[in-house]
């Protein structure tokens, strides 16, 4: 593609389709360049950049620097970047002297060229041409790079084409995978487009070269030579089209390929951009292009040198620099090295600060000097001299420096071991610039945590030992001491049978003193009172049995009382002393003359916990037992006995003052001969659950309601009446 009729009716920019793009893997490559005295046999065969309607927008370039290669001089150089008026929009038609392929399809009309080179860490310069009437030999970029993979992008910007070379410094590459080369020949010549190395676990796969647009047959023929000087020659596309070409590897093509091109005779065009493309198995495969041997009456121009070293002129190992488009450099230095100064060697140039130069083009060498970052050594240590675990240290830019003291630690002392400085507290030096080290002395936090626990039994608090708590993951036993650091700390109490427990106040621990916390349980303790009989004659004895019992394991003092009502008397000591806990009740057994119906009170101090057992005198006898459950319900239940005919009847009187569920009315039959339990009858609160259910000797009733309820059932036996009556038992 050369004219402008001809560039004006090939397609629009887009990307090469998939089955003329298709080829990857990697290649091994190496500087590709033709004989010196084929480069000189009809000139350089440029690389090109389209501005407009080509198949690549952006030609890339990849530059490799091995880790063995880092920072060794890239000499990265470019031929006539600018796009020159005179090869073509000054009217010329034929070859002139210094034609290197340069094209502008209109008049007045604006035509740029940038080329950007990047890696991993951005951008390392950026440099734009635009339009003049002379051919120039650029550096742009001499120095080295750190080692890594860096593109190297040329993109054109106007309705023409830029045809440009490009070379680096032994032993780096320029490759790529798809590039636009400018055939410009009028003497035949053999013109070399790019080599690659075939490698042997290639073998098995396929090979595609596509090339675009060489406009048909009669303007150039293109071809392949394999390893072992065997040529293949490939189809010339037509105008705006692609040709494709695939070879199935064999051991016998591993090797180094090469690709040519030759304008005919018969050509209608002086230059003509042609785009290639390298695939294997339809994945992109990077060729060796560029490598050049300029006219011998181009100078460079514009060649950059920066050096950045240290005061003693060594270069220092991993700085680079960065080159922006209005000619300003910049150093990059590796972390910690501080800048000193920057001068312009040669040409000219403005020293805008130590890390900035602006220069005007030409040859021009720029210095950067840095030096390295000052050895600071800070230890922050306990008072025995070990470093403090999760301590740390900040640097101000006042050179003042703080210690970072893991939560609680207090500080102690600041110390200048080396070099100079201030001490402005135990938390803050203060130092002159240098080799210097810093010493900060804290001490560890020295609070401590305190638990005990106890029983609130009434007004006692009974200190309870050996029982668990949890605490920051850890299972500890009261009562315990614990040297902690300060701050504050949630307790995790164990739930003890037969009592209730609040979660106790976070334990509080400052520097200097011991915080403290008590768990404090709350015992549930019952009461009942059992008079048997409950039925008597006027002055019989009746046994008073009062019991107090509790789930709670640890023992709890209490003193139970049987206060007697006018009319009943006894000769035994109505209080009893002692200690209860889980399996270990309380009872108070004691015989009482009866001598009127009424009701005897059991009292369990300190808790004052309250129930009464009744009695009447009337004959053949009855028994009753009421109970009464601390911080909850009361209920009693009363049993009488009538003889007649088939044995006895039965009647067990209950009250509630609560709502309860399932209530549980133990009823023995007799231990002694034979009795049988006829069916029961129930009355009671219409909104109770009035179906009760029998279980051996236990009476169920799912539900009852603060109220009185008679359950009546035919006692079937011919026990006589002192061994028919059994004590009954309420319990929910």
């Amino acid at each position: 593609m050369s004219e402008q009729n001809t560039l004006h009716n090939t397609v629009k920019k887009t990307r090469l389709p998939s089955a003329a793009l298709l080829l990857g893997a990697a290649l091994s490559l190496a500087t590709l360049g033709a004989p010196a005295a084929l480069a000189q046999t009809g000139g350089v065969l440029p690389l090109a950049s389209v501005g407009e309607k080509w198949p690549i927008d952006i030609e890339t370039y990849v530059i490799r620097v091995s880790p063995q290669d880092a920072y060794k001089p890239i000499g990265l150089e470019v031929y006539s970047p600018t796009l020159n008026l005179s090869d073509y929009a000054d009217g010329r038609k034929t070859k002139a002297q210094g034609y290197f392929g340069d094209e502008l399809y209109g008049k007045n009309i604006q035509f740029s060229t940038t080329f950007t080179l990047s890696g991993t860490s951005g951008t390392v310069f950026e440099r734009s041409f635009g339009m003049n009437r002379e051919h120039t030999w650029e550096s742009l970029w001499a120095s080295g790079l750190p080692a890594g993979t860096y593109n190297l992008k040329v993109n054109s910007s106007g309705d023409g084409k830029n045809s440009f070379a490009l070379r680096v410094s032994t032993p780096f590459t320029l490759e790529t995978s798809d590039f636009t080369v400018n055939a410009r020949d009028t003497e035949q010549s053999d013109l070399l487009v790019a080599r690659l190395t075939v490698p042997s676990d290639w073998v098995g796969k396929t090979l595609s070269v596509t090339n675009y647009d060489i406009d048909g047959p009669k303007e150039a023929q293109n071809w392949v030579v394999e390893p072992g000087n065997k040529r293949v020659d490939l189809p010339s596309s037509d105008n705006g089209k692609y040709a494709t070409v695939k070879f199935p590897i064999t051991a016998a093509l591993v090797g180094e390929w090469a690709v040519y091109i030759k304008v005919l005779p018969t050509t209608k065009q002086y230059s003509n951009a042609v785009t290639y493309s390298f695939r294997l198995d339809d994945k992109p495969i990077t060729a060796r292009v560029g490598g050049f041997t300029p006219p011998t009456t181009a100078k460079i121009s514009n060649q950059l040198l920066v050096d950045v070293v240290d005061p003693q002129g060594n270069p220092i190992p991993g700085a680079s620099y960065t080159l922006s488009n209005d000619n300003t450099v910049r150093p990059t230095l590796p972390s910690g090295y501080v800048p000193v100064s920057a001068t312009v060697l040669q040409g000219t140039g403005n020293v805008i600060s130590s890390t900035e130069l602006r220069y005007t083009p030409g040859n021009v060498k720029l210095r950067f000097v840095a030096r390295p970052p000052y050895k600071l050594l800070v230890d922050v240590v306990d008072p025995q001299g070990k470093p403090i675990p999760g301590a740390s240290y900040i640097e101000a830019k006042d050179n003042s420096v703080r210690p970072v003291l893991p939560n609680g630690y207090v500080p102690v002392s600041a110390t200048v071991l080396q070099g100079s400085g201030n001490v402005v507290s135990p938390t803050e030096l203060r130092y002159t610039p240098g080799d210097v080290k810093l010493r900060f002395v804290a001490r560890p936090p020295e609070g401590a945590l305190a638990v005990d626990s106890v029983a609130i039994y009434g007004s006692q608090r009974i200190p309870l030992t050996g029982i668990p708590f949890n605490l920051a993951g850890k299972t500890y036993s009261t009562p315990i001491t614990m040297p902690l650091r300060p701050g504050d700390y949630p307790i995790d109490p164990t739930q003890l049978a037969g009592s209730s427990v609040n979660n106790p106040p976070v334990g509080r621990v400052v520097d200097g003193t011991t915080g403290r916390v008590t768990i404090e349980y709350t015992p549930r303790t019952e009461v009942t009172l059992l008079t048997s009989p409950d039925l008597l004659g006027a002055c019989d004895v009746a046994q008073l049995t009062a019991t107090a019992k509790t789930d709670f394991p640890y023992k709890l003092p209490g003193t139970l009382n049987l206060n007697l009502p006018a009319g009943w008397t006894s000769d035994y000591p109505l209080t009893l002393r002692g200690d209860l806990s889980s399996g270990n009740p309380l009872r108070l057994k004691v015989p009482v003359r009866v001598c009127r119906t009424d009701s005897a009170e059991a009292v369990l101090d300190p808790v004052g916990l309250r129930t009464t057992g009744q009695a009447r005198v009337r004959s053949p006898g009855g028994a009753n037992i009421t109970r009464n459950v601390e911080q909850g319900a009361r209920a009693g239940v009363a049993k009488s006995i009538e003889a007649n005919a088939q044995g006895y009847v039965v009647t067990l009187q209950i009250t509630a003052d609560s709502t309860i569920d399932n209530v549980q009315i133990t009823d023995p039959l007799p231990t002694s001969g034979s009795a049988v339990r006829g069916p029961l009858s129930v009355s009671g609160p219409s909104l109770a659950n009035l179906s009760p259910r029998v279980d051996g000797d236990t009476i169920l009733l799912t539900r009852v309601i603060p109220g009185s309820y008679t359950l009546t059932y035919q006692l079937l036996t011919s026990l006589p009446a002192e061994q028919v009556l059994t004590a009954p038992d309420i319990r929910w």
